[in-house]
């Protein structure tokens, strides 16, 4: 396996500090219903084209590896998504993060859905949608996939990062 640097960091941190969000998480990885980021993830985070606030941070995927995904959730979700067709981006409050980086007062969180899953940038987890609310997932606000999709901010964003063309051109 790969090394993803800190990316996991913070997971860790939650998981280790909540028992009950421990047994949640242990169960539902054992029956499939949770699991962590994989390749197609992965593949997602590493092809975009990235345009950096920081010199620290070159690409995409370097947001994961410094660690920085953990408590960045609406920047990191924001960008992932552009790497699917059919995705809402999501913000609300997860309790379990009551008390984290850029989440002290009530747990503020922001995640993406797919029709089946929840996408979560700082969890670096993939979530089956049935488990929402016993994961302690509350919504607040949707941007939906149809609301993306006629946005033309967003589209120009979205042509921007999956552009094959500049890829190629900066790895020559």
């Amino acid at each position: 396996m790969e090394d993803y640097g800190k990316a996991f960091d913070f997971f860790w941190k939650v998981y280790h500090k909540d028992s009950d969000f421990q047994k949640k998480i242990d169960e539902n990885l054992a029956n499939g219903k949770i699991r962590f980021f994989n390749d197609d993830e992965w593949d997602k985070i590493k092809n975009q084209n990235f345009v950096s606030p920081s010199n620290e941070m070159k690409e995409f995927i370097d947001m994961f590896l410094l660690g920085y995904n953990g408590g960045n959730c609406v920047g990191a979700s924001r960008q992932l998504s552009y790497s699917y067709r059919n995705v809402d981006i999501v913000s609300g409050i997860l309790p379990v993060l009551k008390g984290t980086l850029n989440a002290e007062k009530e747990g503020g969180h922001c995640w993406l859905e797919t029709p089946k899953t929840i996408i979560d940038t700082s969890l670096m987890l993939v979530i089956d949608k049935s488990l929402k609310s016993d994961l302690g997932y509350i919504e607040e606000q949707r941007l939906t996939s149809y609301e993306l999709a006629t946005s033309p901010t967003y589209q120009a964003r979205k042509e921007f990062v999956n552009d094959r063309n500049l890829r190629s051109n900066r790895e020559k």
